[in-house]
């Protein structure tokens, strides 16, 4: 009868260590390592594995909302802005003034967009230029920027609005510091409540720390499993005797 037990309880690791999924894949080491370390520190157990289009992130099943919100608002993974080399690529035909114009200012904007994205509690950062068209005598000048941010509803962004303003102006020339709007919005939070008979109830708190530390468990129970059929051999072998 004990024997029973112990294998069904094997039985039951082994199945768990298979409910993995992946989170993200193709992600470069700094991020996965600072998106893995989130995970940790909130309980939610997670690993990486290498591979040629880089690290991917993969996560228990029943904790797969939980991780994909914690770490959307903490503002992972990374949005990638454009850079001046894929705007302007060393080999590109020769364009028109009016289109190199309008590169520079999409430039301008990811360059921006990617500073106030480093921003503690920044989730989503945007950023849009308006210029004069070119048919005015001062073409090409910026009139007015608007700046949307959402934000971890864990930080007070409103605090920041003035040194947002201050750093928008100053990285456009000629901008005028009235004409800078700025949207701030709370992301939504869309965690998933955890089970109360997990919490309450003994025998659930048990499952519970089975999921989260069966990695730890695995190799002395396949020890023990390996032990428990080499002794029934045996046995086995002694009856037919």
């Amino acid at each position: 009868m004990k024997s029973g037990r112990c294998l069904a309880v094997a039985a039951t690791i082994l199945l768990l260590s298979g409910c993995r999924i992946e989170l993200y894949s193709g992600l470069p080491e700094e991020d996965a390592n600072q998106m893995l370390a989130i995970l940790m520190q909130h309980h939610i157990d997670a690993d990486k594995q290498r591979g040629e289009g880089g690290i991917t992130l993969r996560v228990e099943q029943a904790q797969f909302i939980n991780a994909v919100e914690l770490l959307r608002l903490n503002g992972f993974p990374h949005r990638k802005y454009t850079t001046a080399e894929m705007m302007f690529p060393p080999n590109q035909l020769v364009v028109s003034p009016s289109e190199e114009h309008q590169k520079i200012l999409y430039l301008k904007e990811q360059r921006i967009g990617g500073m106030l994205s480093q921003m503690e509690g920044v989730v989503q950062a945007d950023v849009a230029i308006a210029s004069r068209s070119a048919g005015d005598e001062e073409a090409g000048a910026p009139v007015s920027v608007a700046v949307f941010i959402k934000y971890s509803p864990q930080v007070n962004m409103e605090t920041f609005r003035m040194q947002i303003r201050n750093l928008v102006e100053k990285a456009i020339p000629g901008l005028q510091y009235d004409h800078i709007s700025i949207l701030m919005q709370p992301a939504s939070y869309r965690m998933a409540a955890s089970a109360p008979s997990v919490h309450q109830d003994p025998q659930g708190r048990a499952i519970h720390w089975l999921i989260q530390h069966y990695r730890l468990l695995m190799i002395p129970l396949a020890l023990t499993l390996i032990a428990m059929i080499y002794l029934a051999a045996g046995k086995w072998r002694d009856r037919r005797r």
